[in-house]
């Protein structure tokens, strides 16, 4: 789902020094729909600030019932 707000490409390359929120919010993702950050394989916080070489996944909020 995260994918249709960046053309459908699975992957982004971003600037260090940032927020992962600032790069969500710069990305035209919604931080409300992003339920999950994982930086190099760690989970982080929407305001953790990126550094070189770091990867990072995002997992929407899944609706359901």
């Amino acid at each position: 789902m995260l994918k249709t707000y960046i053309g459908g490409r699975d992957e982004e390359e971003v600037e260090a020094g940032r927020s992962v929120r600032d790069v969500l919010t710069d990305l035209g993702i919604p931080v409300e729909v992003v339920a999950l950050v994982m930086v190099n394989e760690e989970q982080q916080t929407k305001d953790y600030i990126l550094k070189d070489g770091d990867q990072v996944r995002v997992l929407a909020v899944i609706g359901g019932g």
